[in-house]
């Protein structure tokens, strides 16, 4: 009887709670469709379109939902191109390995002796070298403005954009990992500088036309020789999905190309089987191990950058590959060395970008679930609270007026009563200490990691999972709360500045009421001039972080005529500050008027200093 029950006991465990294995194409099959269409449906996303591949096979790839709504054509994996955005960078750094292979670049070395027709800054002594632009730690600043395109007249030679665009650098080279798209960009210029061949001659010559990528190119818009028919883009609004335009990307190696699951997944073989495809190589096995492998790790417990690729580990498997987003287009690219596995997935709307990183989580967990373990670690409230503060993204612009973007989304640590961190940003996430400055969090094995100074101070905070950006803690003077109270401060004087005082003389009119303390009229003038310019400014300006992708295709008339009303009120602050001084000295109007045009005062000045602190006073394109 118990040799029978414990038979039973057996079979049970091995039918309903074996580990599923990708092998298994029925399992797979079926996960992969319950899991892609469950987020097109909640997410209203168009289409998608997936590979997976196993040793030198591909062993799922299928196409969901629509590449093109109006004509009722569905997503071919085979023939469907999806844009790939920055996935395309992984090209970049497979040719410069190729010319590294050859010995026509060394890694460590300063960069500019590749280049003829642009040079990177020597704003430090420390040389900027390929292996820091591979892995995002050249310390350049994040360079927003004209990244997308709206037609070909952008799209111009690398060099003469980086001649214009050169991201300014903040910080000394190998330090802290900053995304960089025109690090990426530069990268390219030495390819083609070392190579002699356009961007698109090589990239054509040397890997797409050798692994058989006949739907991939880098060319915009895609060709219409080339075979297959690309996705359209799709945003939802209104109920419906509405068809968006062709996204031009004017730097193109870092994010222009344009591919199909099929195509990607022979990419995705070639660098599990150490530079080959069938019978064709790109790669030595040993550069491709060298690619693979850490080159940056920014603090110990967390992920690093290997040359070109992330890791994106999770559940205890190492995990490499890249992400890549436009606008309407979300898509990842990961390999697993030790399975010799990889997944592509690509979502043709915008509503994908947050998708393909819950579809790694979720086919991670599923094939390869972890069991987390408890911590006995523990951490005295007063050792927790110096983690408490405000960070900031060190992927943000430094010149011009995108300065702002930098106040923009912070995360805010708070000590927990139970001795965790509370950390919020788009999300809250509760963390438990695993080291001294090492957190886990609670319910899955994301970790957070710190940087402190010699006196013991916490500067930065490294999350586990993206090892291609630092966040560092925000001194008070850039405090998200304390410039956000300080501009409402200035807006409300000037509301009350704009709306009170034409009320106030109209209804004196109306009832014929004279008094002689009243301020003088041309106090009221240029006062409320310059209520009225900040204010408009203010509004425009909201309006344009509202439709904030507008930055990203540069600098067009609208904006300029924007910052010409802060221009205006900037002329007239001064007027405004010598008028203020005379009122004072006088003393011979109503004690709240001057308390009034005071209050204006001040508030004209904290505006202009903000405008100076966020590189938005003037012209500053």
């Amino acid at each position: 009887m118990k040799n029978s029950i414990l038979l039973v006991l057996m079979i049970f465990a091995h039918t309903g709670f074996s580990q599923p294995e990708l092998s298994d194409s029925s399992g797979l099959a079926g996960f992969m469709d319950g899991m892609i269409q469950a987020h097109l449906d909640s997410r209203n996303i168009a289409g998608a379109t997936v590979a997976v591949v196993q040793d030198t096979h591909v062993i799922f790839s299928k196409g969901y939902g629509y590449a093109d709504i109006e004509r009722d054509r569905k997503v071919d994996p085979d023939r469907t191109l999806f844009r790939i955005g920055s996935i395309s960078k992984l090209f970049v750094w497979t040719a410069v390995m190729q010319l590294y292979e050859q010995g026509k670049v060394e890694l460590d070395v300063d960069v500019n002796q590749y280049l003829d027709k642009i040079q990177v800054p020597d704003t430090y002594t420390a040389p900027v070298t390929l292996k820091e632009l591979m892995t995002h730690t050249a310390g350049f600043e994040d360079y927003t403005l004209g990244l997308f395109a709206r037609d070909t007249g952008a799209l111009r030679p690398l060099d003469e954009i980086l001649q214009q665009k050169m991201p300014a650098r903040v910080r000394p080279p190998g330090r802290f990992a900053s995304y960089s798209n025109h690090g990426t960009g530069i990268a390219a210029c030495v390819v083609e500088a070392v190579s002699g061949q356009s961007w698109n001659d090589y990239v054509e010559e040397h890997i797409l036309d050798t692994l058989n990528m006949n739907h991939t190119t880098f060319r915009q818009p895609v060709p219409q020789s080339l075979p297959g028919s690309p996705s359209k883009g799709y945003k939802f609004r209104n109920g419906v999905l509405q068809q968006q335009y062709f996204e031009y990307i004017p730097l193109a190696p870092v994010g222009a190309a344009s591919s199909t699951a099929t195509d990607m997944a022979k990419f995705m073989i070639t660098h599990l089987q150490k530079g080959s495809y069938r019978n064709n190589t790109i790669l030595d096995s040993s550069v491709v191990e060298m690619m693979q492998s850490p080159a940056f790790r920014p603090a110990d417990n967390v992920n690093a950058m290997a040359y070109g690729f992330m890791e994106l580990n999770q559940n205890k498997t190492r995990i490499i590959g890249h992400g890549g987003d436009t606008f309407w287009f979300h898509s990842l690219m990961v390999l697993l060395p030790r399975q010799n596995a990889g997944l592509f997935i690509s979502f043709n709307s915008e509503n994908g970008g947050h998708v393909k990183n819950l579809v790694l989580e979720e086919f991670i967990d599923h094939f390869f679930p972890e069991k987390l373990g408890g911590t006995d670690f523990y951490m005295p409230p007063e050792e927790l609270s110096r983690f408490e503060g405000e960070y900031r993204s060190l992927r943000h612009p430094h010149e011009r007026f995108t300065k702002i973007a930098a106040v923009m989304n912070p995360v805010y640590i708070k000590t927990t009563t139970d001795g965790m961190l509370k950390v919020t940003g788009r999300d809250v996430t509760r963390y438990i200490p695993i080291g001294k400055l090492t957190f886990r969090a609670e319910n899955s094995s994301e970790k957070l990691a710190f940087k402190q100074d010699r006196q013991g101070k916490i500067t930065h905070m490294l999350h586990g999972q993206a090892p291609y950006v630092a966040f560092e803690k925000v001194r008070f003077i850039n405090n998200h709360q304390f410039h956000l109270t300080l501009f409402y401060f200035s807006v409300l004087v000037f509301l009350i500045t704009f709306l009170h005082w034409p009320v106030a003389y109209l209804i004196r009119k109306e009832y014929n009421e004279r008094k002689v303390k009243h301020l003088p009229l041309h106090a009221k003038c240029f006062g409320w001039m310059a209520a009225f310019f900040f204010l408009m400014f203010f509004f425009g300006a909201a309006t344009l972080m509202f439709n904030s992708n507008e930055i990203a295709f540069g600098v067009d008339t609208e904006i300029k005529y924007l910052f010409t009303l802060s221009v205006s009120g900037t002329i007239i602050t001064p007027i405004v500050l010598f008028i203020t001084g005379r009122l004072l000295w006088l003393n011979k109007h109503a004690l709240l008027g001057n308390i009034h045009y005071v209050l204006l005062c001040l508030a004209l000045l904290i505006t202009n200093w903000q405008l100076y602190h966020w590189n938005m006073l003037g012209y500053q394109f």
